[in-house]
This record gives structure tokens, C-alpha cells and sequence, in this order.
């Protein structure tokens, strides 16, 4: 499960739009952890508002032998576009 991050009002009221690419570990329990910012144009703008929507995103845990396992450098792409209209 996937949440759509919040988009900042100033980059909103500014007609800015642009993308963030997060790297982060999807845990055993299926969540997220550690999410860095390996990409993001333009930098600093929606850094912050793709890291808190990854940290409630919800993934199926990968099994290995049986087990549920950590699941390191996941990345992704998280588009910040407006509305047309």
C-alpha cells in the first residue's frame, strides 16, 4: 500500500513540480525503514514530503526459506505533479 504524499503548499502556490527518488529498507513486518533521497529535482523541495508519505507505505514482506526478511535498497520514484485545470 502506497500513500500519495502531501504536496507543500509553497511549491504548490508556485506551480513547481518535480520528483524525488527514495532508497529504504522494506522490513520483515512489511514496512519502511531508513528512506534516503538518492535523487530529487528540484533538490530540497519535496524531500521531506516523500520521506514521511514512504514511511507509511505497506509492503508485502519478501520469504525466504519460510521467513519473512529484510529487504534492502528498495527504491522509489515519487512524481509531484499539479492539476491541470
Amino acid at each position: 500500500m502506497k500513500v500519495a504524499p502531501e504536496y507543500p503548499r509553497g511549491a504548490a502556490s508556485r506551480g513547481i513540480e518535480g520528483y524525488v527518488l527514495l532508497e529504504f529498507t522494506v522490513t520483515s513486518f512489511g514496512s519502511v525503514r531508513d528512506p534516503t533521497v538518492v535523487e530529487a529535482s528540484p533538490p530540497g523541495v519535496f524531500d521531506r514530503a516523500a520521506t514521511a508519505a514512504s514511511l507509511k507505505f505497506r509492503y508485502k514482506p519478501r520469504v525466504l526459506n519460510g521467513q519473512p526478511v529484510d529487504v534492502r535498497g528498495v527504491r522509489n520514484l515519487i512524481l509531484f505533479e499539479l492539476e491541470n485545470g
